[in-house]
């Protein structure tokens, strides 16, 4: 006891080296605060923002419907009954909104020019309203709930086809018997999804637009909103059995079968901070090693007077163990603490970011205090430079007396 509250006082005696010691760990610990907080921040509300962009947590399809890129025709693992599975999906009191929904593609025209577009047939009163989708408007309106047929396009798609607010176009597909069918509509304005390569192809219609062009009833799946993103496994598992026993054949996909980017995203930014994180540790390491061997070489006397005034080697080992235990709970708890205050600061000064790749947005600065993260990396690099402590402590305790007590 009395070696170990020693080795907590040697902390102050050389005040510049655990002064560097301390720092450097501060600064680890915000470093890796700072950084994994982003990270997790960039997880959670790009995943929000997929979701959101009107994905969906869940999306129910008819058989085949998670084999989508096997279908021969259109809407051929679609749902030809929606209001009965609807009924079952909307029992669950988890369920904030369900959403009907066709996507098809085809040609859009304006009697000059035709060019190819990906679109989505919705219900704009449900996807709008309980659902809290949001078309990102540039010009112009979203869709009406009724009235004549209208379209709303992305804004490179409408830049490609000089299309103006109020202009006729005609959108052409192929129906779920084969055949070419289209329907004129007016542009009541264009949208940005954020993503370029889709603000090039994309437009939205009513749901009974993209029906009567596809010459159908049914619809392509219902996209179901939740309460919220936690529950999102236990729903699929729970509405899947309720709609197997309504006799419903049915297929229930997440949200992250059809993120395909989120999951990149979240691969090349897990790994640059597993590498980031890694090199924090080894500096670490070998700054305090290095520390703390100059620490034993300065007192090698000490060292041997303490032993031969009988003290086991062992307990020498264990004075330099706490002292170094003593600097890495200092350090990083004051890193933890500075660390959490810039994460709070950063955050509040909203400040914009440059839009990433294939993004036409820029995006808020956000770190999250992940609590993992906030115990987690203090207790690394406390460890880490216990672990450093071990080399010299062990070499000064191997030391004969004679020589300890002769060291110059």
């Amino acid at each position: 006891m009395h070696l170990a509250l020693f080795a907590i006082r040697n902390i102050g005696r050389n005040r510049r080296r655990s002064a560097t010691i301390v720092a450097m760990l501060a600064l680890g610990t915000v470093a890796m605060l700072v950084g994994g907080g982003y990270v997790a921040a960039t997880f959670h509300d790009l995943r929000e923002l997929t979701i959101a962009n009107g994905i969906g947590h869940l999306q129910i399809g008819g058989s085949g419907f998670l084999r989508q890129d096997q279908e021969t025709r259109p809407l051929a693992s679609g749902l030809a009954d929606a209001s009965a599975v609807r009924r079952v999906v909307d029992a669950d009191p988890r369920v904030r909104a369900t959403l009907p929904r066709i996507d098809f593609s085809g040609l859009i025209s304006n009697g000059d020019k035709s060019l190819i577009f990906v679109g989505q047939g919705v219900d704009p009163a449900a996807e709008y309203g309980p659902a809290g989708f949001r078309l990102s408007v540039r010009s112009g309106r979203g869709l009406a709930s009724t009235g004549q047929a209208e379209v709303v396009l992305g804004v490179g798609l409408a830049e490609a086809m000089q299309a103006r607010l109020g202009d006729r176009l005609t959108v052409l597909g192929q129906t779920v018997d084969g055949a070419i069918n289209g329907a004129d509509v007016i542009v009541v304005g264009t949208y940005s999804t954020g993503i370029k390569a889709f603000d090039d192809r994309a437009l939205v219609v009513r749901l009974d637009t993209a029906q009567q062009v596809l010459q159908t009833g049914a619809i392509s799946k219902l996209v179901v909103v939740l309460d919220d993103t936690a529950h999102t496994l236990d729903a699929q598992a729970d509405l899947q059995r309720a709609l197997h026993a309504a006799g419903q054949r049915t297929e229930i996909a997440t949200w992250s079968a059809f993120a395909p980017f989120y999951h990149q995203v979240r691969s090349l930014f897990s790994g640059i901070f597993a590498f980031l994180g890694t090199i924090i540790v080894v500096l670490v390491v070998l700054s305090t090693s290095n520390a703390m061997t100059m620490a034993v070489m300065e007192r090698v006397r000490e060292i041997g007077t303490l032993m031969a005034l009988g003290t086991p080697r062992r307990l020498v080992l264990f004075m330099f163990l706490v002292e170094g235990l003593g600097l890495g709970v200092l350090g990083t708890g004051l890193g933890a603490i500075a660390g959490a205050l810039l994460a709070r600061v950063l955050t509040q000064a909203h400040i914009l970011l440059p839009p990433p790749p294939t993004f036409s947005e820029p995006v808020l600065l956000n770190i999250l205090l992940v609590p993992p993260l906030l115990i987690g990396a203090p207790l690394v690099l406390v460890a880490t430079l216990t672990l450093a402590s071990v080399a010299p402590a062990a070499r000064a305790a191997r030391l004969r007396i004679t020589d300890a007590l002769g060291h110059i």
